[in-house]
């Protein structure tokens, strides 16, 4: 096992990529909200039409799209809605919409784990699981600490998952 500092990594990297981020409650908006307060100025937020979140992310100054336009609109997309319904999600919205060569990006590994999602051969998939709830996330961040996270990668076409 190889362990990650914060020196390990450069946050511009994504600074100069389009994200967007599914979903807007414990972890969507922490993980939002903490790469705009880290410099990265093209995050929206992909609801579901009627969402009740859609408010407070605007709120927040974010630009809410539905899921399958920001998928087509992202370089990467941070999936962060409940595992149950990812599959439905990634089949209806996401999978035909991103982008080629796109980066699809998970906080918890159940649905590429047990085949939920089968990502197409030319994704990126990654996942950043953060070991903390969503406030304390954004907590942790807001006070410049942070909280450990799990990173992997299960499909690396581009070379630079």
């Amino acid at each position: 096992m190889r362990v990650y500092y914060d020196r390990d990594a450069d946050v511009n990297l994504i600074k100069t990529k389009k994200v967007a981020v599914i979903g807007y409650g414990s972890q969507g908006h922490a993980h939002a909200n903490n790469l705009k307060d880290s410099g990265v100025k093209d995050v929206v937020i992909g609801l579901r039409e009627g969402s009740t979140a859609a408010e407070k992310a605007r709120n927040a100054g974010f630009t809410v799209m539905t899921p399958d336009k920001a998928a087509a609109w992202a370089d990467v997309v941070m999936v962060l809605t409940p595992d149950e319904g990812q599959g439905t999600l990634y089949k209806e919205s996401l999978e035909k919409n991103l982008k080629q060569g796109a980066a699809l990006a998970f906080a918890h590994g159940l649905s590429i784990h047990f085949r939920l999602i089968e990502a197409r051969p030319d994704l990126d998939v990654f996942l950043i699981a953060p070991k903390g709830p969503g406030h304390t996330v954004r907590s942790e961040y807001q006070r410049g600490g942070g909280v450990p996270c799990l990173v992997a990668i299960a499909q690396d076409k581009s070379g630079k998952a």
